[in-house]
């Protein structure tokens, strides 16, 4: 139950992913990142504005805005996971796309977010999912760069790229020795940016212990 719940939401979270990076890159720039969402800010404001419209209260007012954005992003979501996938990003990057300075930005933040999450066809969709062994009792997940082999001198090693939480984008790449690296079967590269985006909330069913 919880799952269905919350699922929508984070593909929504996922697909507006691109618009929230541009906000926050461009907030950054600006000097605000720190304060991006607080009461005083412009989005902090926003919300609080939306919320008088159901009370008088500036600080109820800002939570019920926050609660507003959570119902609109998953409904998003779970209009996404139906059937308008395809239609909602074409016009959302059309629309993004013909803004001069946003569109800079919105541009190279969405082929990266889609090439990470569910979107059919993306690049890392052929990735595989791999857990990576650091010392002795801890595991990473990680997607495997390349089937191909590597050697630097020490042996045999993967190139896997290790994804960072909350947003599976960017991160690191490693070479490992191959003794430390396996497949995870029955996870994919969808599966392991909604673990990421979720803050390990929404676990894959190939993960969870029965």
């Amino acid at each position: 139950m919880m799952r269905r719940l919350v699922g929508p939401f984070v593909t929504g979270l996922v697909f507006l992913a691109p618009v929230i990076l541009t906000i926050l890159i461009l907030q950054w720039l600006s000097g605000y990142v720190t304060a991006a969402f607080g009461p005083g800010t412009m989005i902090g404001e926003a919300l609080a504005n939306a919320g008088m419209l159901v009370t008088e209260s500036r600080l109820m007012a800002f939570w019920s805005g926050i609660g507003l954005v959570v119902l609109i992003v998953w409904a998003l979501g779970l209009l996404v996971q139906t059937q308008a996938r395809a239609r909602l990003e074409g016009g959302l990057d059309g629309l993004m796309g013909r803004m001069p300075l946003l569109g800079a930005f919105y541009r190279p933040l969405a082929q990266m977010v889609r090439m990470m999450g569910g979107t059919p066809g993306g690049e890392l969709q052929g990735m595989a999912v791999v857990s990576v062994q650091l010392g002795d009792d801890t595991e990473v997940l990680s997607l495997l760069a390349t089937p191909q082999i590597f050697d630097m001198g020490d042996g045999p090693r993967h190139l896997v790229l290790l994804p960072t939480a909350p947003v599976p984008i960017g991160g690191a790449l490693l070479f490992v020795d191959v003794a430390r690296v396996r497949r995870v079967p029955g996870l994919g590269v969808d599966d392991l940016a909604k673990f990421y985006v979720s803050m390990g909330t929404i676990a894959p069913e190939g993960l969870i212990r029965r």
